[in-house]
């Protein structure tokens, strides 16, 4: 095409029409400028489809983490909740007095403490540091992921001190009475039975039991938030994938 209206130029310049030149001129100058803005128009498109390919990625690798964090502190969650009536069925014997050594053994017969959920966050700290977190076009998704991190350093916070309270609880009776999973000869049903109304009768180790229930129930508020908070990430980057595909 170019060639053509080089030859229309060239002949009207040579017959002395200069208003046929002046019209090729234009035409020419129009087609290098449509040939422009085609050539820009197929770069765009060719961004916007890596960039695509590069958020579906993206998406569908922060669902894997997060469908993984939610098992991981879910399990968590449960196994907190789990001890729950255990826990207050024991203070409430102390409290009304209606209590001996078998309600000591029941509340220590299964795992009471259970240690940091630890949630993986390798996915989204790549997307961090690479910049490419600005690849999700959805805000409310990307307002979620922000606040992700700051949930589970304050879950991982209070764990930690539900996990000490626990530990401080378990040393309140460790130097009078032996852990119950534990038989020792020496150590018969009077003898437990003895040491036990010793071990109740000391306001330090109601104390450490009730600021040990006290951190779990915060922990479990805690963590119903940053599971709420999963539920919504989840359901955004679903929506989002089925959008990419």
């Amino acid at each position: 095409m170019l060639k053509l209206l080089r030859k229309i130029r060239r002949n009207s310049i040579d017959e002395g029409n200069l208003k046929s030149y002046l019209i090729y001129a234009i035409g020419e100058i129009l087609l290098i400028m449509i040939g422009i803005l085609l050539a820009l128009q197929v770069s765009n498109w060719n961004q916007k489809r890596i960039e695509h390919k590069k958020e579906l990625k993206a998406l569908i690798d922060l669902n894997k983490e997060f469908q993984l964090n939610e098992e991981r502190i879910r399990t968590k969650q449960n196994a907190r909740i789990s001890i729950v009536p255990k826990l207050e069925t024991y203070i409430r014997q102390i409290s009304s007095g209606e209590v001996d050594y078998s309600s000591f053994q029941d509340f220590h017969s299964s795992h009471f403490i259970f240690g940091m959920t630890n949630p993986s966050n390798g996915v989204i700290d790549a997307l961090i540091s690479s910049g490419e977190i600005t690849l999700i076009s959805n805000d409310s998704l990307k307002y979620f992921l922000a606040d992700w991190k700051n949930q589970v350093e304050n879950l991982y916070e209070n764990e930690q001190i539900l996990w000490d309270s626990g530990l401080s609880y378990i040393e309140s009776y460790s130097k009078d009475i032996p852990i119950p999973s534990h038989h020792w000869n020496n150590w018969n049903d009077n003898k437990l039975e003895l040491a036990f109304k010793g071990l109740i009768s000391n306001i330090e180790y109601k104390n450490k039991l009730i600021g040990f229930e006290g951190a779990n129930k915060v922990v479990i508020e805690e963590c119903n938030s940053v599971l709420t908070l999963l539920k919504n990430v989840l359901m955004l980057l679903e929506n989002e994938i089925n959008k990419h595909k």
